[in-house]
């Protein structure tokens, strides 16, 4: 496998928070609760929204995004335009592979908030990542890769605010930055991958209720022992660390939820920009 680190400074920007140059554009459009009660506005066929992804206005939601090294899409897509509270599914989009990675930034739209608390005019939106799954082409023939599923850059995302007068916009291309280990279970060298190590790792189960299956890795021991909620593996993994990589390297296949948190959002728009 081939890692593209994500570089610590970015491109030059417009007064509007934005670079120039080619890019992909996600719109996040927010509506009131009882958007989709009669089932039709995300019953439809989705390409029809390309672009756009209806999440609640005031509330939470899910956004899947789906991509990696062999994704096949050949620009972005939304395939599910609507948020659980809509439709009782998730939104979903895909992203095409990238294997330097993209820059990502996003600008908050629409009117102020006049209706909401006085106090608190602005509208926000918070979007936080969470790495779910991720594939091989080999797990056919060995256990799939288990990685750190808290190893973002920004755990806690990124506050996208829409206030009063300029609002330019925002980089947020730490929600796909991913620190963290990923290992096999057998030698993923056999089947050509290069870079992974044997070592002892601390895992944890946190399936609820627990199957017995570890499926978060802690972390190398401290001489010899794990912290406690965790367990030593039985027997050696064969681990990659990886430093702040685009998430979407990390495999064939990444499968990465976002959490959507919206403060009164009429409009968040979000553009991938190709490195």
């Amino acid at each position: 496998m081939v890692f593209q680190a994500l570089a610590q400074d970015g491109p030059p920007v417009n007064p509007n928070g934005f670079p120039s140059g080619d890019h992909y554009n996600l719109n996040l459009i927010g509506k009131k609760a009882e958007f989709n009660q009669d089932g039709l506005a995300c019953a439809v066929d989705p390409s029809a929204y390309g672009n756009v992804v209806f999440v609640l206005e005031w509330g939470q939601g899910d956004i899947w995004l789906k991509s990696g090294k062999k994704a096949t899409a050949a620009t972005l897509q939304v395939t599910d335009p609507c948020v659980t509270a809509f439709d009782g599914d998730s939104a979903e989009l895909d992203l095409p592979a990238n294997a330097n990675g993209y820059w990502v930034f996003a600008r908050a739209l629409g009117k102020l908030n006049k209706s909401g608390d006085p106090n608190d005019p602005d509208r926000w939106m918070i979007i936080t990542p969470q790495l779910v799954t991720y594939s091989s082409e080999y797990e056919d023939l060995l256990y799939l890769g288990w990685g750190t599923s808290s190893g973002f850059v920004k755990p806690d995302g990124y506050k996208v605010t829409r206030t009063k007068g300029k609002h330019p916009a925002i980089r947020i291309s730490d929600l796909f930055a991913f620190t963290g280990y990923i290992c096999y279970s057998t030698d993923p060298g056999t089947f050509g991958l290069t870079g992974y190590s044997p070592m002892d790792m601390c895992v944890k189960d946190t399936s609820d209720p627990p199957d017995g299956i570890p499926d978060v890795i802690v972390g190398p021991p401290s001489a010899g022992a794990c912290p406690n909620g965790s367990y030593l593996y039985e027997s050696q993994l064969y681990c990659q660390h990886h430093d702040t990589k685009w998430i979407f390297n990390i495999a064939d296949f990444v499968n990465l939820l976002w959490g959507v948190d919206s403060h009164g959002s009429k409009l968040v728009q979000i553009r991938f920009y190709p490195k």
